[in-house]
């Protein structure tokens, strides 16, 4: 049996097996090396995508752009050393895949999404926080729309889920299309910055360009 040791308060293993070590964070192998490495590993991060699939995301070619960038955006999380997870909404919230860095995993996911429904934004975003909560390090939930919330209380209560899930340390990053309401998007944001809105012919380019907005990640940072 191998050496096992947890750096406190970082969810991070270290184990020892003859001359190799081998070190996890939330049961994810970061480094595998037959030389000793050092405790202050770099975190992860964890990112969810919240992807609106209402009715009016299947007109013209919304929905096809939100899918293209939001596997870009997987990409470019992941060279940020973000695991991605993904989350869709209509008429009620479902959860696709957990925080994974496995880009074929999402993309099959991300090909099964298509238009129906209303949007049930508040149920998404207590989804979301509800699987980002307990994760140790930095957590993100994007929420890519094309329009205005219409679940049960909303926009109030879409905002009132935000905030709760804000105030437990999650940031929030908004992404629409011009349909969208580019006043509510600011409001759920973490920042007014980080609430964007862009032509639909930019859908995809928009949604890519939100891994910039990720924070960046340390080493050694502790969980919030």
């Amino acid at each position: 049996m191998g050496e096992k040791s947890i750096v406190p308060g970082k969810g991070i293993e270290i184990t020892k097996q003859d001359k190799r070590i081998t070190v996890s964070q939330q049961g994810i192998e970061i480094r595998r090396e037959g030389r000793s490495v050092s405790a202050e590993v770099k975190e992860i991060g964890f990112v969810y995508l919240v992807v609106d699939c209402s009715t009016s995301m299947g007109e013209g070619d919304k929905l096809n752009q939100a899918k293209r960038g939001t596997l870009n955006f997987v990409k470019d999380a992941l060279a940020k050393d973000y695991l991605t997870g993904l989350i869709k909404f209509n008429s009620s919230a479902t959860h696709l895949c957990e925080p994974t860095q496995k880009i074929s995993v999402l993309d099959q996911h991300i090909e099964k999404m298509w238009a129906s429904g209303s949007t049930n934004m508040v149920e998404a975003i207590q989804l979301t926080d509800q699987k980002l909560k307990n994760k140790k390090g930095t957590r993100v939930m994007v929420v890519v729309t094309d329009g205005e919330p219409n679940g049960p209380g909303d926009p109030t209560a879409s905002l009132e889920a935000g905030k709760k899930a804000k105030r437990e340390g999650i940031d929030i990053i908004t992404i629409g299309t011009d349909d969208a309401d580019q006043e509510f998007l600011r409001k759920l944001a973490s920042r007014t910055e980080l609430g964007v809105k862009v032509s639909r012919e930019q859908f995809e380019k928009g949604i890519t360009s939100t891994a910039k907005m990720l924070p960046q990640l340390g080493p050694g940072k502790k969980g919030r």
